[in-house]
C-alpha cells in the first residue's frame, strides 16, 4: 500500500488529536505513541520487528500511517468513515454502516451519540 496516497492535512491533524505530538504518550485504554495505536492494532497488521519500536516516532507514524490506508481501503476512500473507525475501533463502525458509501459524504452526524468520536471527527475535518 502506497502510504504517501494518505491527505497530509487529515494524517497531521489525525496525530495532533492523537497524541498532541508526544512520542511517549499512553492513553487510559493503552493506546500508545504519536499515532496512538493499540496493541491489538499493532498486533494484527504488523510483524513482530515492529512492535519493540512502536514508540520510535518514524515507525509508530509509518505504522499509524498503513493503518489510516488501511482504513481509507475498507470504507471507500471516505474520510468520516475511516477517521470514526481510528477512533471508535472498526467494528462500532461497521454497525452503522450506510449500506452504500459515498467517498465524499461526510458521516459525521451518525455518531453525535458518540461525544469523543463526534467531537474527534468535527475537529479533523473541520
Amino acid at each position: 500500500a502506497n502510504i504517501m496516497k494518505i491527505q497530509p492535512k487529515c494524517f497531521y491533524k489525525l496525530i495532533k488529536k492523537e497524541s498532541s505530538f508526544n512520542t511517549f504518550a499512553i492513553s487510559a485504554q493503552g493506546a500508545i505513541g504519536l499515532g496512538q495505536l493499540m496493541p491489538i492494532t499493532i498486533n494484527s497488521f504488523f510483524p513482530n520487528k515492529y512492535k519493540i519500536l512502536a514508540f520510535f516516532p518514524p515507525t509508530n507514524l509509518y505504522m499509524s500511517a498503513k493503518y489510516t490506508k488501511i482504513l481509507l481501503k475498507k470504507y471507500k476512500n471516505n474520510w468520516s468513515l475511516t477517521l470514526a473507525a481510528y477512533n471508535w475501533g472498526e467494528g462500532n463502525v461497521n454497525k452503522r454502516l450506510p449500506n452504500k458509501i459515498y467517498r465524499n459524504q461526510n458521516y459525521t452526524e451518525q455518531f453525535c451519540d458518540i461525544p469523543e468520536t463526534y467531537n474527534y471527527l468535527i475537529s479533523i475535518l473541520k
